[in-house]
């Protein structure tokens, strides 16, 4: 199965090996690393790079290595010479590659240099009752400064890179044993200091296991919203692309199948499975369309559009036909930018935020004879307009900066920036559908009915429209 990306096994939590592969030689793991990257990479000419020169350069280094973690730092550099992103080792031995227990502090970060921002407090967690809040700045967590994770070692020229990189140390320290104290200094907007101490909480979500993923907390949040212009817009959320969510994303497409507009945030979702596509995007689209292609060493394989006729109790229904608005950022990666840039080339969806990591090939993972985990791209994917995403990304639509004082003033830039947009389109026409006369989007001679607003008498028109 195709999955996402590397920070679906890093921030699931800790990679647990098998003890009786411990003993095996490091050699070994090289050995499949090299053989299952030359047997299925997509592209037979490896960019140009002399793969097999790669090996019989590295391959005697890890042979007289003197540690395991040795034949790893190989193993990454042979890695890193494809360039591609997807490809990656981690280890259960590595610092780096773990986390330092299953809970954490319920909040949401993101790196915007020179500062880490909380964009997020989980509603009722125990981070909400210690009085955090969106807009504050973290400046220390248990002592450890802020300024710890901004100047790593490794600091990447792609803007998008450094601010993950310093993201996954923030977002790693955020972490702990169940009930633990984290002691937490922040910066309000005004300048002001202080520290908080807030209880590790686990993540709320339903526990999946797939492959070689270590266990995933899946949760899928919808709510109804109103635009400035009182339009009724749906907004669902959902933090990976597993099977999990398919019947509760269906759920809340059905409870907002009548709305003037849907908003669907995937802000941090790091990808997943990327053939749900075709499912989730059935929910928006009557007909069968390509959303994109994923070309690999032997095959192309095309995601098309499996549209929703009915609901799971037999109901005959009709796909979201409404305005689509999805909402991205930089931590939103692979399945997430496969299906927002192919429904973004498409016309169907509208895309609000800051542009996406880049890293939107199709993987796969292979447990090594060490225990550890490989991660290896099996593919290419454009979208039906031959776009391809990794590296760039997915540009919105409409860009939307991250705005600390907006946060702190308890406004979401990216959802306020959808909710106008919604005001501005055309409605879609469908039974029943009552319209105002500010609502007349319709041409060629349509028959429409106008309503009067609900609890006065003035009568129903039906006019016709030139």
């Amino acid at each position: 199965m195709i999955v996402g990306w590397v920070l679906l096994l890093w921030a699931a939590g800790l990679l647990q090996a098998p003890a009786s592969q411990a003993s095996t030689p490091p050699l070994a793991s090289f050995d499949v690393v090299w053989q299952t990257i030359n047997d299925t990479y997509y592209d037979p000419k490896f960019g140009g790079l002399d793969w097999n020169a790669v090996r019989a350069e590295l391959r005697p280094k890890a042979q007289q290595a003197a540690s395991a973690d040795e034949v790893r730092k190989i193993i990454r550099d042979m890695l890193a010479r494809l360039k591609q992103s997807h490809f990656v080792l981690l280890s259960p031995s590595s610092i780096d590659d773990t986390l330092p227990g299953p809970a954490a502090v319920a909040i949401e970060l993101r790196a915007a240099p020179p500062d880490i921002v909380i964009t997020e407090v989980e509603p009722d967690s125990p981070a909400a009752r210690a009085g955090l809040r969106p807009g504050e700045i973290l400046t220390a967590i248990d002592g450890h400064s802020a300024s710890e994770w901004i100047k790593v070692e490794y600091q990447p020229t792609n803007s998008r890179a450094r601010s993950f990189e310093i993201w996954r140390r923030a977002f790693r320290a955020l972490h702990g044993a169940p009930g633990s104290m984290a002691v937490l200094r922040v910066r309000a907007a005004d300048g002001r200091e202080r520290e908080v101490r807030v209880a590790r909480s686990d993540e709320p979500g339903q526990t999946v296991t797939f492959g070689n993923l270590p266990p995933l907390n899946v949760r899928l949040e919808s709510q109804e919203l109103r635009t400035p212009g009182k339009r009724r817009v749906g907004l669902i959320s959902f933090n990976v692309w597993m099977t999990a969510i398919d019947v509760p994303f269906g759920q809340a497409i059905d409870k907002f199948r009548n709305a003037d507009g849907l908003i669907i945030d995937l802000r941090g979702n790091p990808g997943g499975l990327a053939g749900m596509m075709s499912g989730l995007a059935g929910h928006l689209m009557a007909e069968p369309k390509t959303l994109g292609m994923m070309k690999t060493r032997v095959s192309d394989l095309s995601f098309v559009t499996n549209p929703r006729l009915s609901t799971p109790d037999g109901r005959q229904v009709q796909p979201f036909a409404g305005p689509v608005a999805i909402l991205v950022d930089e931590l939103s990666a692979s399945a997430t930018e496969c299906f927002a840039g192919a429904l973004q080339s498409l016309g169907r969806a509208r895309v609000f935020g800051r542009q996406t990591l880049g890293q939107a090939l199709p993987a796969m993972t292979k447990r090594l004879p060490s225990g550890d985990v490989l991660m290896y791209v099996m593919g290419d994917f454009v979208t039906s307009t031959g776009q391809r995403l990794e590296g760039d990304g997915v540009i919105p639509d409409e860009v939307v900066p991250l705005s600390i004082t907006g946060l702190a003033a308890g406004h979401d830039a990216t959802v306020e920036a959808a909710l106008r947009w919604v005001d501005r389109s055309p409605l879609a026409l469908r039974p029943g559908l009552l319209l105002s006369s500010s609502d007349l989007h319709v041409r060629n001679s349509t028959r429409v009915r106008i309503a009067s607003d609900p609890g006065t008498s003035a009568p129903e028109t039906v006019i016709r429209l030139r």
